[in-house]
């Protein structure tokens, strides 16, 4: 066995073809280029690399006709859509399984034959190599909806070209109206034209190599794709886990998708990863969130699948139930400690396993307070190390199996030994004031915007006469309310004392929490609405989860 060549075109009618095709197998990561940071750039240099034919690295494939579940390749990219499995009738069906190449073979499909993130990939026309730096090429991306220029050529247009002489010669008449009545801009249009041709139409020049490997047995394939895996991006941890457990039931990944898919949707919009989910088991099966491949036997399989099948229900009501149905919390952001969650999960969990009631909303309200204390402790205290969260997992399970209240003192205990505070500081709020806000108005929702939560500074920091120490002084905790966008805008520099008077503003009064009437003296005194405000809501954060928060209010 050797390698052999094809041409990208060629490649390209292989992808998800229904006779002899190539697909994905089961046990291969999902596509991971488009959620890289500047990932088109990453794009551009790999189609600039075939145009300057400059070798991309093989593909390897199995050839077999054994059933086993496979995948197809996705064709519009977005961040979040997966390559779904093909139905299970068709996989004794000849084909070849991509085991390495994916990455690439992914981007190709995706940015020649459909959509990369919603962007369609185009070269221009123009562009001059000779003079071009090492890392610029020709190839950029525009929305799907952008005006039409002769300039930029559409790539999706090019590698579907059949390759005759007469595309070749009306590809040329419509891209020379790019460089008008410029004789040099007419030669450079051809030589790039001449270029895209001979790579993305023609399939004479065969510029990917492949592998073709043919084995019969499951033992075999896995070899081959472990010492694949060598000398490239190494799998991490849980995809290798993840393989193991797909080796048993293949659509498990899947579920575990729809499992991420119903906590966004039930909990208003936090997005918790298919990734995180399997942590999660994993905890409940090995009393750790550090996965290891190596310890997991194939005994823990079938675990694996119980807990999906029959335990997803306390996972979810932490974030549909506790986190946005008590607080109202509808985007990850919010909370900057997520491991930290895991030990409330588990405690439901176990609660389920045994009979005992598992739902926090029908809880006493002294059984909730345990767990909002917990909540807010292990944010802003962070109580997040592996460590920890694998101790807190271990009392909270013992906890929910006995169906004792859940175990705040033991869990505190050992976060101060683990050299962390067990007490809440007015520092710790400040420095995580999204959370803070959000935890003192349990009530109200965060609308946002680009990942970022719409908040009004009450006095506004743009106030006319407001200098420096006016700014400063504003520009605080005690001095958020999270409204929507729109009506900030609307109220924008004006002071809160005069707009919450006036006829267009009174009506958004209600709105906002711990403030006084509009009567109130301290709409006078920026700086003394800040010092009352601020005691009004460590009071609230008092009364709503029995937490003293330790201040220095000698500054004050």
């Amino acid at each position: 066995m050797s390698y052999a060549g094809i041409s990208v075109r060629e490649a390209l009618e292989k992808l998800n073809a229904p006779n002899n095709g190539w697909y994905l197998p089961q046990v291969q990561r999902q596509y991971v280029w488009g959620a890289r940071h500047e990932s088109e750039d990453y794009v551009c240099l790999l189609l600039d690399s075939l145009l300057q034919r400059y070798p991309i690295g093989g593909v390897v494939l199995w050839e077999t006709d054994q059933k086993v579940p496979y995948r197809y390749f996705v064709q519009d990219y977005v961040p979040g859509r997966y390559a779904r499995q093909v139905d299970e009738g068709r996989w004794g069906a000849a084909k070849a399984l991509v085991y390495d190449g994916q990455q690439r073979l992914q981007t190709l499909y995706s940015v020649l034959r459909h959509r990369f993130n919603g962007r369609v990939l185009h070269f221009d026309l123009l562009f001059d190599p000779a003079i071009a730096e090492s890392d610029e090429t020709g190839f950029l991306f525009r929305d799907a909806g952008a005006e039409a220029d002769p300039r930029y050529l559409r790539m999706t247009e090019v590698s579907c070209l059949r390759c005759n002489e007469d595309e070749k010669v009306d590809l040329e008449d419509r891209a020379l109206v790019a460089a008008a009545d410029d004789k040099g801009l007419k030669l450079r249009v051809r030589r790039n034209l001449s270029a895209l041709w001979d790579i993305f139409v023609d399939t004479n020049h065969k510029s990917i190599a492949y592998f073709s490997v043919k084995a019969d047995t499951e033992k075999e394939v896995n070899e081959v794709f472990r010492r694949l895996n060598t000398g490239g991006i190494a799998l991490t941890q849980l995809e290798l886990v993840l393989g193991k457990i797909k080796a048993v039931q293949s659509d498990y990944e899947e579920k575990l998708w729809a499992l991420s898919e119903a906590i966004t949707r039930k909990s208003g919009g936090i997005e918790f990863s298919s990734a995180s989910i399997l942590q999660f088991f994993y905890l409940l099966i090995k009393s750790t969130i550090r996965i290891s491949e190596a310890r997991l036997d194939a005994s823990d399989i079938p675990a694996f699948l119980d807990i999906l099948d029959n335990d997803s229900e306390p996972l979810v009501e932490v974030f549909s139930g506790y986190l946005n149905g008590l607080l109202s919390i509808n985007h990850a952001s919010i909370v900057p400690r997520w491991l930290a969650i895991l030990p409330i999960a588990a405690y439901l969990t176990e609660l389920k396993r045994h009979g005992h009631e598992w739902r926090i909303r029908t809880w006493d309200e002294s059984e909730v307070r345990l767990v909002h204390q917990y909540f807010l402790l292990s944010q802003l205290c962070d109580w997040n190390t592996q460590t920890m969260v694998n101790a807190f997992a271990r009392e909270a399970m013992e906890a929910g199996r006995n169906n004792w209240s859940f175990p705040l003192d033991a869990i505190r205990q050992i976060a101060v030994e683990k050299n962390r505070t067990g007490e809440l500081s007015e520092y710790q709020l400040l420095s995580q004031p999204w959370l803070a806000t959000k935890m003192l108005m349990p009530s109200r929702s965060y609308v946002f915007h680009d990942n970022k939560p719409q908040v009004d500074h009450i006095f506004p920091l743009k106030l006319d006469g407001g200098d420096e120490a006016y700014q400063e002084a504003v520009d605080v905790l005690w001095n958020f309310q999270p409204i929507p966008a729109e009506v900030n805008n609307y109220k924008r520099a004006r002071h809160p004392g005069e707009f919450f008077k006036a006829t267009d503003g009174s009506k958004y009064f209600g709105a906002y929490d711990f403030i006084p009437d509009t009567n109130s003296e301290l709409w006078d005194d920026p700086v003394r609405f800040v010092v009352a405000r601020r005691k009004n809501m460590l009071a609230a954060l008092e009364s709503l989860y029995g937490l003293v928060v330790k201040t220095g209010d000698e500054g004050f």
